[in-house]
């Protein structure tokens, strides 16, 4: 396997730690024109196919089509005092876990678990951005991996956009693309893994797309939703 390749899988492994469960109370209702709405009892079924469409080229992990369900249960986590909203999550092949909502200033993140690799947390939107708009975070709390810098970029590509997913058309969405770059040895930063987002206001995340070294491996699409 791919050396560069290696670093992503590690890098997907990693967990945010020092985390205290229910440090907050009961979340307050998220604006209806919320883009990663919190709600208590909000909940989003997918469709995860990873290499399991016809265009999907990666196969890293092997052939999956899942179902997965995402709902809110009212909890929060604070992880180093980055304050989040609990997600249940119950995938048909894999089970139950937790995802975390981040909404701060505008800026929308998500941090999964993804079984073997662990948490990643991701910038998703900036909602006052415009097209073109670019932001670097770094996905780790030490900005390294493996010794080795690491961050990522994230680009807003297209807003207030109609995008069918799944038989439905969702008015203003916004595309956003995140760019996983790591500087391996010292010798540059280079883009290893991208993600692009479509969220729609009012409805949350509607489909996510999982590139490796420009090859497209996993994608996600909303099947039905209940946003309280």
């Amino acid at each position: 396997m791919n050396k560069n390749l290696l670093v992503v899988l590690a890098f997907l492994a990693i967990a945010y730690a020092g985390c205290k469960d229910n440090a907050l109370p009961t979340p307050l209702p998220s604006p209806p024109d919320s883009y990663l709405p919190e709600t208590v009892g909000s909940s989003w079924k997918y469709r995860d196919s990873i290499y399991g469409e016809p265009t999907d080229t990666v196969p890293i992990v092997g052939v999956r089509i899942d179902t997965v369900t995402y709902t809110m249960n009212g909890a929060t986590t604070n992880f180093n005092n980055y304050i989040c909203y609990n997600v249940d999550v119950v995938s048909k092949l894999k089970g139950h876990s937790t995802a975390y909502f981040h909404v701060d200033k505008h800026v929308n993140s998500l941090m999964e678990s993804t079984p073997p690799y662990g948490l990643t947390n991701l910038q998703l939107l900036i909602d006052t951005g415009s097209v073109g708009h670019t932001w670097t975070f770094t996905p780790t709390t030490n900005r390294v991996l493996n010794n080795n810098p690491v961050k990522a970029i994230s680009t807003i590509v297209e807003t207030n956009i109609n995008k069918m997913v799944n038989g439905l058309t969702y008015p203003n969405v916004i595309h956003t693309t995140i760019n996983l770059q790591i500087n391996v040895n010292g010798a540059g930063f280079h883009n290893v893994a991208s993600y692009d987002f479509y969220l729609a206001k009012g409805f949350g995340l509607i489909e996510k797309d999982v590139k490796f070294y420009g090859l497209l491996n996993e994608t996600k699409t909303l099947l039905n939703y209940n946003v309280k």
